[in-house]
């Protein structure tokens, strides 16, 4: 075997071995190069990065494969690769990875427009032609078994594009810029962006993938207009994300089902304090795991969707909204820190999850497991002037699910064409809540704050035993009120008005409007709510 230059502080790039010198001397793995060149950073040799020895193969490991690079590893991203390239697992392959091609975005530019790279580190490669590493490292860069990429608008109109892939041959990754150019604050404002990233890219490597995206929604919008993010996994898991200074959203599906959450973040005038938000937040965290038990859905699904959901409400306005919306007109109608306090303190949202379907009675094809889960909040203001102003925010919730039990809980439940399989019972759950806070001012005074809330379950049970129908039985619960605070709040009086006790004691009452007006599946918590049923 033709003995390689030695490297000094990062792998030597080994030009692909052609066919006919793999032929005529069939005990060497790839011909020498012509001119094998040894690239150096500057700086003594990192035992992290000595990863090959002389004879091209990693040091002290003969038996792995030796890596073949696309292009000399010049840069921080090669010297990445080259730490984790051969790692078992996909988020120490992809370690350090987004950070670093964040970095490499900001140094794009009409003289460096593009940036491409990959290590091939499987046996196919090292063993195969210049041939074959050239389709192996196309189908490495543009249909890898796992990819991420980014893409990120700027303000001035300059696209950047991120890609991440790797497969069993090997990793690699691409940062273009591909229209515009970039300003020196939308590189600072992208390199704000390398955490972000990271996190996001090391929580989709995840066994089990998981979201980490709250990073990227907290951009400056005054210098980037949007963000996209885009994975697709081995395990079947894919996703969408979408970031810009109106909307965010994410979408994922995988084996389980699918699930989708949806921001509108440019109703900033509505939105609350931290606090408020956090207390929505865990209040609908509450309401899906209570969905998902009830209807059997899948637990990893629910998971990713409270992660969504807690990630794009979490946060507040992207920086830089708020500086664009002042440069504009005051609008004719906004909620004030009163109004909002009485309100959720989320932005509108609409959410969902599905999960799978399935027919497992073969005697019953019409008993079909399923989950589907639909939430959203809704606000409008409405009123010819700020002084008689009108604000309505309703949220709804609905659950359609069905699934089959065993009768004996400790018996895994296997049914077939047998009578001796069919014993089990058939759920069919059908619930729905909805909440409505109205607010009411006539010459800016408060003359209305009201709380209508309503919420209803039914579960329909069929029990079958040695495939006989022996029972069904249906239980539905429901609640309806309606809570009028106006009278409370201000006693007529200018809403604005009140300081010292009495304002005190008004904005725990607000604060208590706010956290009432949460929606509410339960119709037993619905009614503990309040006594004012409504009759009709």
């Amino acid at each position: 075997m033709t003995t390689l230059a030695p490297l000094l502080s990062v792998p030597t790039y080994v030009t692909p071995a052609s066919s006919s010198s793999a032929a005529s001397s069939p005990a060497a793995v790839t011909a020498t190069p012509t001119a094998s060149t040894t690239t150096s950073l500057g700086q003594a040799a990192s035992p992290s990065l000595a990863l090959y020895s002389s004879s091209g193969l990693l040091d002290g490991t003969s038996s792995l494969p030796r890596a073949i690079w696309e292009a000399p590893q010049t840069d921080a991203i090669s010297t990445r690769m080259a730490a984790d390239a051969s790692a078992g697992d996909l988020g120490s392959r992809w370690k350090g990875l987004g950070r670093a091609m964040m970095d490499q975005a900001t140094l794009l530019g009409p003289d460096n427009a593009a940036y491409s790279q990959s290590v091939l580190v499987s046996d196919q490669a090292r063993q195969g032609s210049s041939g074959v590493q050239a389709i192996l490292r196309d189908q490495l860069h543009h249909f890898g078994s796992n990819a991420v990429s980014l893409s990120v608008k700027t303000a001035s109109g300059a696209q950047v594009e991120l890609s991440l892939s790797s497969n069993s041959d090997g990793v690699a990754v691409d940062v273009k810029l591909t229209a515009g150019k970039l300003t020196d604050d939308e590189r600072a404002a992208l390199g704000q962006l390398g955490d972000a990233f990271e996190a996001a890219v090391q929580g989709l490597a995840g066994q089990p993938p998981t979201l980490s995206l709250s990073g990227l929604t907290q951009f400056d919008s005054s210098k980037l207009a949007s963000i996209d993010l885009k994975a697709s996994l081995s395990g079947g898991t894919s996703v969408q994300f979408h970031a810009d200074a109106s909307q965010r959203s994410v979408a994922l599906s995988n084996t389980a089902g699918s699930m989708k959450v949806q921001v509108d973040a440019g109703k900033d005038a509505i939105t609350g304090s931290a606090d408020q938000r956090q207390r929505a937040i865990a209040s609908y965290l509450q309401q899906f795991d209570s969905a998902a038990s009830r209807g059997h859905a899948d637990g990893g699904l629910t998971s990713l969707f409270k992660d969504a959901f807690s990630q794009l409400n979490g946060s507040a306005t992207p920086a830089g909204v708020a500086s664009a919306a002042s440069a504009s007109p005051a609008p004719l109608l906004s909620a004030s820190s009163d109004d909002r306090s009485m309100l959720s303190g989320l932005a509108d949202f609409t959410a969902s999850i599905t999960g799978a379907t399935s027919a497992p009675n073969p005697l019953h094809h019409d008993e079909v497991d399923g989950f589907d889960y639909q939430v959203s909040q809704h606000t409008s203001l409405s009123g010819a002037s700020q002084a008689n102003r009108a604000i309505s925010q309703q949220s709804s919730s609905t659950l359609k699910a069905s699934y089959h039990e065993s009768l004996q809980p400790d018996l895994p439940l296997k049914l077939d064409t047998t009578r001796q399989s069919q014993n089990y019972t058939y759920h069919q759950i059908n619930d729905q809540a909805s909440s409505q806070v109205d607010i009411g001012y006539h010459l800016g005074y408060l003359v209305q704050a009201q709380v209508r809330q309503s919420a209803s379950q039914d579960a329909k049970v069929s029990k079958y035993v040695m495939g006989d129908l022996v029972s069904t039985t249906d239980t539905p619960l429901q609640a309806q009120i309606v809570r009028d605070f106006s009278a409370q709040l201000q006693d007529g009086r200018d809403a604005r008005a009140g300081d010292g006790d009495g304002g005190s004691r008004q904005r725990q009452l607000m604060a208590q409007i706010g956290t009432m007006g949460l929606l509410q599946g339960d119709p037993t918590a619905v009614r503990a709510h309040g006594t004012q049923i409504v009759g009709s």
